[in-house]
């Protein structure tokens, strides 16, 4: 899930890496690996005009290629169209899924808590109903989640969806050198997932694709798919920071 004012397609760019990881990784897999990619659905309009090769000019609507899950100040207001974006990943994961994990990126690391969270029954009747959701739709809850820089919704509207903490496993990103969401940020945005591993780079707000971060991804998912193989047993939690890691 994209971040804020990103595409899917621009997204895709980003992360194709874990495709190719898993695919040769995990060869297996009778119908290889897909990573399914959409654009949030509200866009970011331009504004009136802007200044190219030294001129005004007025962008058309479809040249500007920024999208979001929500309008508003995600760390302490009521997302306006935010509803409207969860009805719709929830039709995607409908009509497209299953899937078995999500992965998210700054404010589409936060939807995607969201919707892991949904997918475990925890959202109060309130906040369903806000969301305008009936449980009958909701899918059932991910194998695992990775989310990059992610943050918490922190308008008491969305409390529900962190407490009690999740129990589907969540691998988060941090980097050491992130300007847009600060660390505690996602600490504690790490803090209301029970089974999780928490790892850091030593770059800024993005993707990272160093190596060490590439093989923890690959021993996070496949570790957990082998638990979930077995006993699905998810009564304990994992909890680790990686310091160190190489440059990206």
């Amino acid at each position: 899930l994209i971040g804020n004012a990103e595409s899917g397609a621009s997204f895709e760019s980003k992360t194709r890496f874990i495709r190719n990881l898993l695919q040769n990784a995990c060869p297996s897999f009778p119908s290889g690996v897909e990573l399914f990619y959409l654009t949030a659905p509200h866009r970011i309009q331009p504004a009136s005009s802007i200044t190219r090769a030294g001129k005004r000019v007025t962008p058309e609507e479809g040249d500007f290629d920024a999208w979001t899950w929500g309008f508003g100040d995600y760390m302490t207001e009521v997302m306006q169209g935010y509803g409207q974006t969860i009805r719709y990943m929830l039709e995607v994961i409908r009509t497209a899924g299953p899937f078995i994990g999500i992965v998210g990126f700054s404010a589409g690391a936060t939807t995607a808590h969201t919707l892991v969270s949904l997918a475990e029954r925890r959202a109060s009747a309130e906040l369903m109903q806000n969301f305008q959701i009936d449980s009958n739709l909701l899918p059932p809850p991910f194998h695992f989640a990775i989310c990059y820089s992610g943050f918490k919704l922190s308008h008491p509207r969305y409390k529900s969806l962190y407490y009690p903490r999740i129990q589907t496993p969540v691998l988060h990103f941090i980097g050491d050198l992130d300007p847009v969401i600060p660390e505690d940020h996602t600490l504690n945005f790490a803090g209301r997932c029970e089974n999780r591993l928490i790892i850091y780079h030593p770059g800024a707000h993005f993707v990272p694709r160093g190596k060490i971060c590439q093989e923890a991804i690959l021993d996070f998912i496949i570790e957990w798919l082998r638990i979930d193989a077995t006993d699905g047993s998810r009564a304990f939690r994992v909890e680790a920071k990686l310091s160190g890691i190489g440059l990206i």
